[in-house]
């Protein structure tokens, strides 16, 4: 079974948390501009009473800050959702599907196991709740070695998927007679992997 733990895991938080620095940079900067203009632009205003000028301070920054808030945070935020919604559904659809296909898991990008099929638990001989969250580096047989899963997942990384032989071993170490294996990458709209599968033909 491919090892899971080469997953290029650093690189993507690494990449969200600049996103997240970036954004809150931009927000304050945003505030502390807006702020000064509105500042400048009360000066010009005739003098008014200190809870009307208040007031006015602070619809004048929520009328100009609204713009950046909306198209920076919540309208990204709605189309994740609306994203999220999407992919639910086509995952409920597949679902159906999924339990009379071959013997499979479902990992997240992180390959942690997210689901696995009846005929996949039967085989193996566990529950649906031993192996949720595991990685399947759980099922190895010690017959491969470390050069042959790196170079399964340097063709996934490549191409979005992987087939050949493999072998793997039961719950109670019994290891299985060679079959091939089918690993494929799951993308969103923006091409990013969010779920690996990986059928078995026994």
């Amino acid at each position: 079974m491919p090892n899971f733990s080469l997953v290029p895991q650093k690189k993507q938080a690494k990449e969200s948390h600049q996103s997240v620095k970036r954004l809150l940079l931009v927000l304050i900067g945003s505030v502390f501009f807006i702020e000064a203009f509105v500042m400048n632009l009360m000066h010009w205003l005739p003098p008014t009473s200190k809870t009307f000028g208040a007031l006015l301070d602070a619809a004048l920054l929520s009328l100009l800050l609204f713009p950046i808030f909306y198209y920076l945070i919540f309208r990204p935020l709605i189309r994740n959702i609306e994203e999220r919604k999407r992919a639910e559904d086509d995952l409920r659809i597949a679902a159906v599907a999924f339990e009379i296909k071959d013997p499979s898991i479902i990992t997240d990008a992180n390959a942690n196991i997210i689901r696995a099929n009846k005929k996949f638990l039967d085989k193996l001989g566990y529950s649906m709740e031993e192996i949720v969250g595991q990685n399947p580096r759980m099922f190895k047989s010690g017959m491969h070695d470390q050069k042959y899963y790196e170079q399964l997942w340097k063709r996934l990384l490549q191409t979005g998927s992987w087939s050949g032989e493999i072998r793997i071993k039961t719950k109670e170490g019994r290891i299985l007679h060679p079959f091939w294996l089918t690993i494929t990458a799951i993308k969103n709209e923006q091409q990013e992997t969010t779920h690996y599968i990986g059928i078995y033909n026994f």
